[in-house]
């Protein structure tokens, strides 16, 4: 009976950190060295995504798009399980990926001319579209597609970090 405080003390104290938000401190992997999550790319056009970290582990997914971005949420030496756009996780060789700067438009979005809200228009890109991020600037991101170079929310963006890299002197 004598053990019971304590072992409530230990509970107690286990409980309040397990509310404690992961993301205050990013994690650091120990096989890259790179923050873990964070977003790169398919370097080539078809990369097989697979149910476990190796290579004698079936093909889940074959991806056909090469800079299709991917959130990288977790290392196993060489292997990266990573999630796509749909959400759905599978591991890849790190010789597949690419640090890069694509994004995928969650919506169809009107491109402006400048990271204004009311700026003028340059284009109306598509939700599916893979866009090249130049740098982002507080709540908008410009971005290249088609031949098209303007400003949209980073929002209407699936690829781009919360961290992406800042725009330097540059505004549209």
């Amino acid at each position: 009976m004598k053990r019971a405080p304590l072992v409530l003390a230990i509970l107690l104290a286990l409980s309040a950190g397990a509310g404690a938000d992961p993301a205050a401190e990013p994690r650091v992997s120990r096989f890259s060295g790179k923050p873990v999550p964070r977003f790169e790319t398919l370097r080539w056009a078809e990369v097989n995504g697979r149910t476990g970290p190796s290579l004698s582990s079936p093909i889940a997914w074959q991806y056909n798009r090469k800079g299709l971005p991917v959130m990288v949420v977790k290392e196993s030496g060489e292997w990266y399980r990573v999630r796509d756009p749909a959400g759905d996780e599978v591991w890849v060789h790190m010789r597949m990926l690419a640090e890069g700067s694509t994004a995928i438009v969650t919506r169809t979005t009107v491109l402006g001319a400048s990271p204004a809200q009311d700026a003028e228009g340059v284009a109306e890109i598509g939700k599916g579209v893979l866009v090249q991020v130049s740098g982002c600037d507080g709540a908008a991101c410009e971005v290249e597609t088609a031949g098209y170079r303007g400003w949209m929310p980073r929002a209407n963006l699936w690829g781009v970090s919360s961290v992406a890299p800042a725009l330097s002197g540059t505004k549209g």
